[in-house]
């Protein structure tokens, strides 16, 4: 038997989660997403909730616009998409329906081959666009929302 003292144990440096992060915010009447993927569906119906959420601080009215960014990696198992086009199809029977939503993804994304079969789950609600930059995807929001009569909305502070 020994008599010196235990060793703590072995630190293993912590495994990095499969699966990406999304936060989701109201600014005035836009709702946006900023999505990290790649994407799974424990993720989507994290979002499912957080979009929930949000849609709770949308103007009475329940117009508004949607803007989506996606960073990272646009990687999504079949279970993330399923999981995703029940989330959208559940809020369009519950009214939560943007006037249009905007993608904002940059080119040569990993996983870009998947955003037409994201943009089509969207579209079947709404029209549905894309650009590459910020500056671009807000001008595009507010033309939307000027479109509908509504006032358009400074962005957000960015990183």
């Amino acid at each position: 038997m020994s008599t010196s003292p235990a060793l703590p144990p072995a630190r293993r440096p912590a495994l990095r989660p499969s699966f990406g992060r999304v936060s989701v915010g109201v600014y005035g009447r836009v709702m946006m997403s900023v999505a990290e993927g790649p994407f799974d569906a424990d993720l989507m119906a994290a979002t499912r909730r957080a979009i929930s959420l949000a849609g709770k601080r949308l103007p009475q009215d329940r117009r508004f616009g949607d803007l989506v960014e996606i960073r990272g990696s646009l990687q999504m198992d079949a279970n993330a998409l399923a999981q995703l086009r029940a989330g959208i199809d559940s809020f369009a029977r519950h009214g939560i329906v943007a006037l249009s939503t905007v993608f904002l993804v940059p080119p040569g994304l990993p996983g870009i081959e998947r955003l037409p079969a994201l943009m089509d789950i969207w579209r079947q609600s709404r029209p549905v666009r894309r650009a590459d930059s910020f500056a671009a995807a807000w001008a595009l929001v507010n033309a939307d929302l000027a479109a509908a009569g509504l006032p358009t909305q400074a962005p957000p502070p960015r990183p």
